[in-house]
């Protein structure tokens, strides 16, 4: 009679390889799973420095304008202190043109 068991070509029962392969499986997962919890522990890292670089830049960047618009701000108010009535006068201009391009023609 024969036997009901099958065997792989190495002669081990089918039932064992499966459990072996299933084992080398659950293995690679859990290691697939570690890897993974890796890279988003990095990625997370590396982000977070990123934007802080980020933050950085924008700080200085806002420093720079706050400089320059005080600057001009200083400029401005010199010019206006030195040429009080060509000042008035440019604001004067500067509200009839706004007013003119504001006012809906009929």
């Amino acid at each position: 009679m024969s036997s009901s068991t099958s065997t792989t070509g190495n002669g081990a029962p089918a039932s064992a390889a499966m459990k072996t392969d299933f084992e080398a499986l659950k293995n690679d997962m859990k290691a697939l799973r570690a890897d993974l919890a890796a890279l988003l522990k990095d990625t997370g890292a590396i982000a977070s420095e990123e934007a802080k670089r980020a933050a950085a830049r924008a700080g200085k960047v806002a420093d720079s304008a706050r400089d320059q618009a005080t600057e001009y701000k200083d400029v401005l108010e010199d010019k206006v202190r030195e040429h009080p009535f060509a000042a008035v006068g440019i604001a004067l201009a500067a509200g009839f043109v706004l007013a003119a391009l504001t006012t809906s023609r009929r």
